[in-house]
């Protein structure tokens, strides 16, 4: 299943839907300041949106799958941001790739994590392809002027860090500090040295 999505991810293989007809599908990841296609599509609870529907405001357009073992966090990430700047103008939705069996599998991940921010069903990757979706999870900020302002994909320490700014710059406001970026600013308690773990295998 992993490398059959991979593939539909990498090699455009089916029709663009109607009303992308005059957006060709993206070779390579959108760069900031392309201009962002427009999208319909059905959440899990059956509302249809488009991206015209946010135009001037900036929006948080993520690409996942369940079976991506960060997913959770990730995911969790971007409801974090919905939520903080949410009353700011923030619009956030999340892009499931996962295959057509898997939509029970994504409704419990949804309800698990409490996500509040829509969800959408892509399992042909209509959507993953005028972006030009190569990796995931994948993660675009749209500005209010409809262009991609930043992108990133996969997920490292820090891109939670990352993101935000992005988000925040994208908005015109300050970037407000995270729970764990307060408890860092607090001295904490000397513990002793572990040597930093570089293996990739199990000994």
């Amino acid at each position: 299943m992993q490398s059959r999505i991979i593939a539909a991810l990498i090699v455009a293989c089916l029709t663009a839907p109607a009303w992308a007809q005059d957006q060709p599908e993206a070779p390579q990841p959108l760069a900031p300041g392309a201009d962002a296609p427009n999208f319909t599509a059905q959440t899990l609870e059956g509302a249809e949106i488009s991206l015209t529907e946010w135009a001037d405001h900036v929006v948080v357009l993520n690409f996942f799958v369940t079976w991506y073992r960060q997913a959770g966090t990730h995911l969790k990430i971007i409801e974090d941001l919905a939520s903080k700047y949410g009353e700011d103008g923030l619009r956030a939705v999340s892009v499931s790739l996962d295959d057509e069996d898997a939509l029970q599998e994504v409704r419990e991940l949804v309800a698990g994590h409490e996500l509040a921010h829509p969800v959408v069903f892509d399992p042909e990757q209509k959507i993953a392809r005028l972006y030009g979706v190569r990796a995931l999870p994948a993660t675009f900020v749209i500005g209010a002027d409809g262009k991609i302002s930043h992108y990133q994909e996969g997920y490292t320490e820090g891109d939670d860090e990352r993101l935000e700014e992005a988000v925040a710059s994208a908005m015109g406001v300050e970037a407000e500090p995270s729970e764990q970026e307060e408890a860092q600013a607090e001295p904490a308690p000397e513990e002793p040295e572990e040597p930093i773990c570089k293996c990739f295998r199990r000994k």
